[in-house]
């Protein structure tokens, strides 16, 4: 480049690092030896050469706690040398994959990571992202939220159609941060020979390969890769490097922070326009680039991280945030953080997109029924608390409170099944239950049978009580971001629904039925749509509201896979793509007030597998069975799927396909902290066998007559097929190796369990839509995913107080009480919102402050224009502050009647604290 006619002098900025996936081809507990090896290494070089300037720990703090682990006297030593800026950590806690997690995870990472780096001088101010699998849009309003103007990485960027490695990127809210493609890689330089010789070589054809492609006279030689162990004699080639080229080039030593500031001020002295300028998302790149078969390969991983996503982010969280503003039950701060950090330990790259060892997705299993008891323990508590407040004044003595608790954004009126338990002596013969205002529910009773159950006191030994568990389907009404108490009368009549034994047909749809080889149970319509079931087990759907039909929906596809746990791969000449069409056996049909069900069987024989080549279906085929339940709510505006599958065939692709006569005008897809808009070629222009997309909980292609969204559970992988006229979404992927197919494996390549076999079970839904919002259709998404809570509490809650209270044969007979530390606090209501909002915007985070005094409210706006927000919660708030992610003060509103409104700007979020 040139500069006031002068050329700028060359200079390479030599970064020591290592890249740190705590599991991938070894398991966590064999790579963390091999970290304390790499760190015990470390320690010494720094100490024991000066010249080693300084080394970058991969921006993860983590890897400070498992290193401390297993040498926790050498923490003094280390933290000495990371505040004297030898070590450089942070931001980040761990590098999770950006797609597969939530933005919360992402937030709370960043949170951790700066949190841990400020306690030891303070975190590395790059935006490192170096190995992931795609770019969310949002990232650099995260990244400029706290702070940081860059953004260095390493995928999912074509620098040759763009022309420059270097560019600047913006979030859809116009934030911009200067982002710097690592174009050779995080290895560029990865270590370097001594020999004068060699090293004049090498540097040689680096030096070629880089001033072709990088602009500026800065140059990034990443000395390091995963797991390396830091080059301990590179001072000395530095040195050497100095010698061989005089003052022709500047060799540093240097940082990433260094190496960022230089490229920064250097493209800031270039004329507007100089370097290209790109908005949203990033997954440009061929496919072993952007690795997309990641988004659904080990479903079942995915899966148990989207039900841990809900308990804490949608259910723990709030639920601790209302007990702490009601001044019921304090907010235990460190257990959720505790939860947090075990439940982030899933989140790198490699862990969550499911391409490890098959050990390290077990461990990775066990990680989640972690979080999971631990989370629902604490649930249950504050359900438990929440309940006992509210005021039962107006009850029996033998009457039960039934709480149903949603913290979804809209008003729950959905069909949920809830046990309910009654005293086996007292011999319940019927029961009631009644709302508020002593209006009977309607309730299927799905099952009853006596039951024995234990009871756990914290003064009393456990004790066991038999029961009469009743399992039953009822649909309550419950306020947004609130609650509803519903009253259970034992020994009261009921308002019991019974199924419908017959269903009212024409004459025509009777014969059919009475004809028909395999009785077909044609009709699930309810005020909003109408299901038209056929014989292969589609069906056609009229959306009544707009007119729309949508014909030969659930389609299942087979299509034989090749690839790996990273890429889907075709195999030769379409060999096992086929999608089922014949007959289907239909298992049963369910009719009531509250719903329509009907659910069909099929058994498919498919090839077992890729034959010896490893390129070809094998001829021989065996059994999966599938069967597929359709359920349309009484006034829902979508039809549940659920679909079982038991397995028993190799490399292959399961999808279901929702059809259009027209083709798409673009897809919305559920994204973080923002809805994305994609065309629905969006990648086509480069090679893949499949052109899988990310979403998180649902995506939407659009029609020029409205458009279908697909809401689903731990899926994230959806293609628009048949030139933008079919959505497919990706049920599961069945493969076995880590890296690319090969005639003969690498023994640690291979991963059985990667093939799947054996039941799976998927939840999705179709809801065709009009005008709907993508606020609105992002919200009931949320609802579908997220679902209600419910708990069962006695009036009199010491006749369920069975136990023992002394381990000797004593005199003593009765069981000790705890008092109730809230008996004198004001009741609450039958039902209440206790987060009132407003506007359209959407509810990313209820949570404490991290100073432990106020709650902290994160919203977002995915419109295209600002939204106007009105927000209130049941204490006095005179106001809030506006914070950053990680709750530093960046400015205020007032409150005025309790209420706090405000305007969000198109795409943006906005963190509050109330106070």
């Amino acid at each position: 480049m040139e500069d006031s006619g002068m050329t700028r002098k060359k200079t390479y900025h030599f970064i020591a690092h290592t890249h740190w996936d705590r599991e991938w081809y070894m398991t966590f507990e064999q790579f963390r030896y091999r970290l304390v090896q790499l760190i015990d290494k470390l320690l010494d070089l720094l100490d024991r050469d000066p010249e080693f300037k300084s080394f970058h720990l991969d921006g993860q703090t983590i890897v400070l706690e498992d290193y401390y682990a297993l040498r926790p006297h050498q923490k003094p030593r280390m933290e000495r040398l990371i505040r004297e800026g030898r070590i450089l950590i942070g931001p980040w806690y761990q590098q999770n994959d950006l797609y597969l997690t939530s933005a919360e995870s992402t937030i709370r990472s960043l949170m951790e990571g700066i949190s841990a780096s400020r306690r030891l001088g303070g975190e590395m101010k790059v935006g490192y992202l170096p190995d992931h699998f795609g770019l969310i849009g949002q990232m650099p309003q995260l990244f400029k939220d706290i702070g940081i103007d860059n953004c260095v990485f390493g995928r999912a960027y074509d620098a040759g159609k763009h022309g420059s490695p270097f560019f600047r990127w913006q979030s859809p809210d116009g934030s911009e941060v200067t982002a710097l493609q690592l174009y050779y890689w995080y290895n560029s330089a990865q270590r370097l020979p001594s020999d004068p010789d060699q090293l004049q070589a090498v540097f040689d054809m680096i030096r070629e390969r880089e001033e072709k492609i990088n602009p500026t006279s800065h140059y990034p030689m990443m000395n390091g890769v995963d797991h390396l162990e830091a080059q301990e004699n590179l001072p000395e080639v530095l040195k050497r490097l100095r010698s061989l080229y005089g003052d022709d080039i500047d060799v540093l030593h240097s940082t990433l922070p260094d190496y960022v500031e230089s490229v920064q001020r250097e493209m800031g002295e270039q004329p507007e326009g100089t370097y290209p300028v790109l908005q949203g998302e990033l997954r440009e790149a061929p496919e072993y680039n952007i690795l997309a078969g990641t988004l659904s390969s080990r479903i079942y991983i995915k899966q148990a991280n989207l039900e841990c996503h809900d308990l804490i982010e949608k259910w723990l969280e709030p639920l601790s945030t209302w007990c702490a503003m009601l001044d019921l039950d304090s907010y235990d701060k460190e257990a959720i953080r505790y939860v947090w950090k075990l439940y982030m330990e899933n989140h790198p790259h490699d862990s969550i997109c499911g391409c490890s060892q098959d050990a390290v997705h077990d461990q990775m299993m066990d990680r989640f029924r972690r979080v999971k008891e631990l989370t629902e323990t604490i649930i249950d508590r504050k359900l438990g608390i929440i309940a006992r407040q509210v005021d039962g004044n107006a009850y029996e003595r033998d009457d039960q409170k039934l709480l149903v608790v949603n913290t979804s954004q809209l008003e729950a009126t959905r069909v949920i099944r809830t046990p309910v338990y009654f005293l086996e002596d007292e011999k319940v013969e019927s029961f009631s239950i009644e709302d508020e205002n002593g209006q009977r529910i309607p309730y299927r009773l799905v099952s009853e049978a006596p039951s024995r159950v234990q009871v756990i006191s914290p003064i009393n030994l456990p004790g066991v009580i038999g029961v009469k568990r009743c399992e039953i389907e009822w649909q309550p009404h419950v306020p947004a971001l609130g609650y509803a108490t519903y009253r259970v009368r034992q020994h009261r009549e009921g308002a019991v629904l019974q199924d419908a034994t017959d269903r009212r047909q024409s004459n025509q749809e009777a014969a059919r039925l009475q004809d028909a080889p395999n009785p077909l149970p044609s009709i699930l319509e309810n005020d909003q749509l109408r299901v038209e079931l056929q014989d292969n087990g589609t069906f056609h759907v009229l959306h009544k509201k707009s007119g729309r039909r949508l014909s030969n929906q659930g389609q299942i596809q087979n299509v034989g896979d090749r690839g790996d746990l990273y890429v889907f791969k075709k195999v030769q000449d379409g060999e096992g793509d086929r999608i089922w069409d014949g007959p289907v056996e239909w298992v049963s049909r369910t009719d009531n007030s509250l719903y329509q069900e009907a659910v069909y069987r099929f058994v498919w024989q498919l090839p077992i597998g890729l034959d010896a080549s490893k390129e070809s279906m094998s001829e021989e085929t065996a059994p999966s069975v599938f069967e597929v339940t359709l359920r349309l709510d009484a006034a829902s505006e979508r039809l549940d799927i659920r679909v079982q599958v038991d397995n028993g065939v190799k490399d292959h692709r399961l999808r279901m396909l929702f059809p259009s006569e027209d083709a798409a005008l673009h897809v919305l897809a559920g994204g973080q902290l923002d809805v994305v808009k994609r065309s629905w070629d969006c990648g086509k222009e480069w090679e893949r066998d499949a052109n899988s997309q990310p979403f998180w909980k649902w995506f939407a292609p659009v029609y020029n007559s409205g458009g279908s969204a697909i809401f689903a559970k731990g899926l994230h992988d959806y293609e628009m097929l048949n030139e933008g006229r079919t959505a497919g979404v990706t049920l599961l992927r069945s493969v076995e190796t880590i890296h690319l197919r090969e005639t003969v494996y690498m023994e640690q390549d291979y991963q059985p369990k990667a093939q799947c076999i054996g039941l799976h079970r998927l939840e999705l839904a179709l809801r065709p839509f009009a005008e709907e919002s993508a606020t609105r259709l992002y919200q009931e998404a949320e609802l579908y995913h997220q679902g209600l809570l419910t708990k069962l509490l006695p009036i009199d809650e010491d006749k369920w107080n069975k136990g023992r209270s002394w381990v000797q044969d004593t005199s003593h007979g009765g069981l000790f009480k705890l008092p109730d530390p809230n008996v004198s606090k004001s009741r609450l209501p039958t039902k209440d919102s206790l987060i009132k909002l407003a506007g359209d915007v959407m509810l990313s985070a209820q949570k404490w402050s991290e100073d432990g005094n106020q709650p902290i409210i994160r919203l977002y706006n995915v419109e295209s224009q600002t939204s106007e927000v009105i927000l209130s919660a049941p204490i006095p708030i005179k106001g809030a502050i506006i914070t950053n992610i990680i709750e530093e003060q960046q400015g205020a509103v007032d409150a005025a009647d309790n209420r706090i409104t405000c305007s969000i700007a198109a795409k943006k979020f906005v963190t509050y604290k109330l106070v």
